[in-house]
């Protein structure tokens, strides 16, 4: 999806290899498929239906073979609201605003899974720039870099991109921005698309984003009491 339909740095500080493995860890609960279903916010359709409930439990692993250079596999699973690990339960939820789209997906991982995720996307960023999706028929990501954190939840990874839909000159190019940030064992992903393909630059909603983020802290809060 990743606005290839046309339509995520870290802000609880970063933790390098080293850290991880000397910090003791908890076990998160999972958040359950009808849980997550519960706390995505409300009101977003799948455009052009007006149906609700776009994507519940749809989220896969992306493949390792989905772009060139394969190191870019994690910036493409980004941009989906997904990772190269497979979420025990996952929803979607597009939301329409003035010029843009907003893709809202959130994807609850096995033990540390969702900090692995975390870890993989901001290594990748390093040296990711530009990459092509395997069987689109020349759809290409461009452009990407790092854009400004919100400073929301347990670790927060933000960056731009541009999406080229084919490869001829009169094909449309789409800006995204992606803010991907975890909050326990849950990943929340927004995916903010100019879907007219304007000059104008994307921004994720700051409003939606602190939302989101506090309904699943407090789920994950409830579930520790």
């Amino acid at each position: 999806m990743g606005i290839v339909l046309g339509v995520g740095a870290c802000g609880g500080g970063e933790e390098s290899a080293g850290d991880t493995a000397a910090k003791p860890r908890v076990a998160e609960r999972i958040l359950s498929q009808r849980e997550l279903e519960h706390l995505v916010l409300s009101g977003g359709t799948e455009i052009g239906s007006g149906t609700r409930g776009v994507g519940n439990g749809t989220l896969k692993a992306v493949p390792h073979q989905a772009t060139r250079p394969a190191a870019c596999v994690p910036v493409l699973a980004a941009t989906e609201g997904t990772s190269e690990r497979a979420p025990t339960g996952s929803v979607t939820r597009i939301f329409t605003l003035e010029q843009d789209s907003l893709v809202i997906s959130l994807a609850a991982y096995r033990g540390q899974d969702a900090s692995r995720v975390m870890a993989e996307l901001r290594t990748a960023l390093r040296t990711c720039r530009k990459f092509p999706v395997a069987g689109t028929g020349g759809v290409t990501w461009s452009g990407i870099r790092s854009a400004r954190q919100l400073g929301e939840g347990d670790q927060e990874v933000a960056f731009r991109g541009e999406v080229h839909m084919g490869s001829a000159k009169d094909y449309p190019i789409v800006p995204n921005e992606v803010h991907v940030i975890r909050v326990r064992s849950t990943i929340v992903t927004f995916t903010a698309a100019n879907v007219t393909a304007t000059a104008a630059s994307p921004v994720v909603p700051r409003d939606m984003v602190h939302r989101q983020v506090t309904a699943l802290e407090r789920a994950a809060s409830a579930a520790m009491l």
